[in-house]
């Protein structure tokens, strides 16, 4: 296919051209067809006489035509290639595109989180997200042409590695060939970057995917993209500067403005003195409106904690009652060598890392490292590790210490971060191409999910309990009780109203679930789809000292489905069932079958049968 982009065309009026890419929009005006046609470069008109009235929005097509000015008063000046258009002569279709299930102009923003991420290769046609991945792309790409300037080495590091002690749980892989053995996902490269020092690299970079299991916010995730940089014969300021230098010339390249230069840099004890936290934002309310960046340095970190016991990572990574603030492999200041060394006054240890924080955000966080072996053995030993645990753990960092290792220091940027706030974005879900829902679940492909019996069995595992999906229980005890049912397959819904939408069938006629938590038990509480839940009244119903709703997290941990799929069959999730009475006189009720994309329609009298539960009264209004 002999190809002209949209954008390309402007130059080549009165030419035949070839062109290839979405219908955007269609106005058929009898005789006469007009046609947006999207492709990487742009949007261009196109227009048929007598052609193209089939044509659907976002169908693939070939166009073939002459370029033509159009007329001054029909010409739009707000495209670039608004002063010309495609005079069709012929066409073909590549691809017809149906009903599409979510639609594509606008910015997205009005739709629910599950569906956009279900069609997200659809979402991401929108101009917004097109953009969003093309300035991320030109962002990279200039970070790494510093880099390369400065005489950085690009190497890839493994992704199946041994388990390190990084502040977050690791996720693992099971080995088919060492049954009941595993490997770890990489929370950062930061043990085989030092490794790479003691190679002699002197100057490594590269752009890693890390993972960590830990809890999900708007800013974080369970996977991340960073620049991860690591330098030798370096003093703290030369890491920074360097830094510095390079984030500033990639910000500007991208055309992002940045409030202070050079960096502000602050003690970690003034700013929290200063601001409260570690985390701050050092812009006006008109810096705020005009987009700028406001970067600054955090040093001068306490290099111990005591830990948090509602911490799992923490408690798990610690034997004493302290743990690292940031990483174990960082050195201590000068200062603190003795005290390090010694294994007193833990809670006056400062070491050598640096934050780097922009409008608010942690975005990037580095350290001159430990290099010498007795001073990484003396931190495992300040966490309370014995001589054996140092050596199953960090055994082989000390031995690479002991064939010369040179003193060195890095970082690593999060790039995810970077991106959303040169956006001007809150969430890291609009700045990822295929992110993660707010429950930990992937975009489009269904993950995490069910594997095979013959795949648990060749890699030696043997769950402890393999429940029956709550799905699969409510359609099995419909089917063994022979109750009539319609069972719908639909679009993911996110609310009782989108699902009744879908369904066809009366709001009220929705068999609402929420997960509740009355004196911090758990249960499923049944009302109709447009009513809202009454705690006060539910409270005293039960007669509970305090009723609340289950946050998102704790509905999946304890049920394993989302928010929105709960059935109103308390029973399959175990969970005791209460049934509001307005319920009751309902001829018929809807719901989801344990599931955001399907839906069953029964008689009341046939679901107040199957399921044991406890009729509640309606709030008096």
């Amino acid at each position: 296919m002999s190809r002209t982009l949209a954008n390309n065309t402007v130059d080549q009026i009165g030419q035949q051209v070839t062109l290839a890419g979405w219908v955007q929009t269609k106005r058929d005006h009898g005789k006469i067809t007009f046609i947006d046609l999207r492709d990487t470069s742009g949007v261009i008109q196109c227009v048929g006489a007598g052609t193209m009235g089939e044509l659907t929005t976002e169908s693939v097509v070939e166009i073939a035509g002459q370029v033509r000015e159009r007329p001054a008063k029909m010409a739009n000046p707000n495209v670039p290639t608004g002063a010309i258009e495609i005079e069709v002569r012929s066409y073909q279709v590549l691809n017809p595109a149906e009903e599409l299930p979510i639609q594509v102009e606008g910015d997205g923003r009005q739709l629910g989180e599950e569906v956009r991420l279900k069609y997200r290769y659809l979402d991401l046609r929108r101009q917004r997200l097109g953009q969003m991945l093309r300035l991320r792309s030109r962002y990279f790409q200039a970070l790494r042409q510093q880099l390369y300037q400065r005489q950085f080495t690009e190497v890839e590091t493994p992704l199946l590695t041994k388990s390190t002690k990084e502040g977050a749980r690791d996720f693992v892989v099971p080995s088919r060939f060492q049954p009941g053995k595993f490997y770890a996902l990489p929370q950062s490269p930061q043990q085989y970057k030092q490794l790479l020092m003691a190679a002699g690299v002197e100057r490594y970079f590269q752009f890693a995917r890390a993972v960590r299991d830990e809890d999900l916010r708007a800013d974080r995730g369970f996977e991340h993209t960073q620049l991860d940089l690591e330098m030798s014969f370096v003093s703290q300021q030369e890491v920074m500067s360097m830094v510095e230098e390079v984030v500033t010339a990639a910000v500007q390249e991208v055309g992002g403005q940045i409030k202070d230069s050079p960096f502000p840099v602050i003690e970690y004890d003034d700013a929290l003195k200063r601001f409260g936290d570690d985390k701050f934002d050092l812009r006006s309310e008109d810096e705020k409106s005009r987009g700028v960046l406001a970067f600054t340095w955090v040093t001068k970190f306490p290099f111990f904690k005591k830990v948090d016991r509602t911490d799992a990572a923490e408690t798990a990574d610690s034997k004493s009652g302290w743990t690292f603030t940031h990483n174990p492999f960082s050195q201590p200041l000068p200062e603190s060598l003795a005290d390090h060394l010694a294994g007193r006054r833990l809670d006056g240890i400062v070491s050598a890392q640096y934050d780097l924080v922009c409008n608010g955000y942690e975005v990037g966080g580095g350290s001159i490292r430990a290099h010498r072996p007795e001073v990484l053995r003396a931190t495992f030993a300040n966490m309370g590790y014995s001589d054996r645990q140092i050596e199953e753990n960090v055994g082989h960092m000390l031995t690479a210490f002991k064939t010369g290792t040179p003193p060195h220091g890095g970082i690593a940027l999060g790039l995810d971060r970077h991106v959303m706030i040169l956006l001007g974005e809150s969430s890291l879900k609009e700045v990822i191409a295929f992110p993660m829902t707010s429950t930990g679940r992937t975009a489009v492909m269904d993950a995490p999910s069910d594997i095979s019996d013959q795949q648990l069995s060749d890699l030696g595992l043997e769950l402890a309990e393999r429940r029956q999906s709550a799905h699969d229980a409510i359609l099995k005890k419909l089917a063994d009780h022979r109750v009539a049912h319609q069972y719908l397959e639909h679009q993911p819904v996110s609310t009782s109203r989108e699902a009744a939408q879908l369904r066809g069938t009366a709001l009220d006629q929705s068999a609402k679930a929420l997960v509740l938590q009355a004196d911090g038990q758990f249960l499923v509480y049944v009302l109709p789809g447009d009513q809202r839940a009454d705690l006060e009244h539910l409270r005293a119903a039960l007669g509970a000292r305090k009723v609340a709703m289950a946050s998102k997290d704790s509905v999946l941990a304890k049920t394993g489905l989302e928010v929105g799929s709960i059935p109103p069959f308390g029973s399959v999730l175990g969970l005791p069932t209460y049934v509001d009475e307005r319920v009751a006189k309902l001829e018929e009720i809807a719901f989801n079958v344990a599931a955001l994309d399907r839906s069953a329609v029964i008689k009341t009298a046939d679901y107040l049968r199957l399921e044991s539960h406890e009729l509640l009264p309606a709030p008096q209004t």
